[in-house]
Formats: C-alpha cells, structure tokens, sequence
C-alpha cells in the first residue's frame, strides 16, 4: 500500500500473555484519495516488530513510503465469555516510493515508431 506517512510511533513494549515481552511500533499512513469530486478518506496502521522494529528509522512524516504486510489473524478467549477475533495488519517492509515515469516513455516510443514509419513510407519509390 502506499501513501504519505501521517505518523510514526514510538517504541512500545507489550507483555504477551505468555509472559514475554516484545515491542512494537505503529505507522500510518494517509492514502486518502478523491474520485470525481468526492473524498475518501483512508488512514491505515500498520506494527512493525521484532526484527523490523528499526525498519521506520530511515523516514519521517510526510515521506511518500510502500508498506508490504501480512494480515494476521488472532482468536482470544476470556474465562466464561465468548471467542473473539482480530487482525492485525504486520508491516513487513517499507521502502521510498518511486514513481514510474513510464506513461511518458511510452510517448516517446510512440513518437519514434511514428517517425520510423513515416520514414518508411517516405522512401517509396513512387
């Protein structure tokens, strides 16, 4: 997913409930887009831990980033209530986005393929 980053925690430590501690970070981003004049807006979060913990270190808020992710899924279950689900969505990668500029090659190549063909056609004999 890419999008500007709107956010980026600090390092947090949370105790598992078995006991062992590991720490998170959180990253947002804004991917909020308009179509046809109407807004839509769209802020995910992504946890960064274990060995991707310093993997934010390189950015700062207003960075234009792709995030790759997983979504995990957990089940929790409390004495004497029922099952519950949540997801996570677990970055596992973010790097600079780089656009393509590859709309503008395509011209270029239109434009040679048009000429190589015109020069073509100018070498008729007739």
């Amino acid at each position: 997913m890419t999008g500007r980053i709107l956010s980026i925690g600090d390092v947090e430590s949370i105790q598992g409930k078995s006991g062992n501690t590991f720490n998170k970070r959180t990253l947002v981003l804004n991917c909020t887009y308009s179509n046809y004049g109407e807004v839509y807006e769209n802020y995910p979060s992504f946890e960064f831990s274990g060995r991707h913990i310093d993997d934010l270190s390189d950015f700062k808020v207003g960075d234009v980033v792709t995030v790759s992710f997983v979504i995990q899924g957990n089940k929790y279950k409390k004495e004497n209530q029922p099952e519950k689900f949540f997801n996570t969505i677990a970055g596992y990668k973010v790097e600079y986005h780089h656009r393509n500029d590859s709309p503008k090659s395509s011209l270029q190549r239109d434009s040679q393929t048009t000429t190589t063909a015109e020069q073509k056609v100018d070498d008729l004999p007739f």
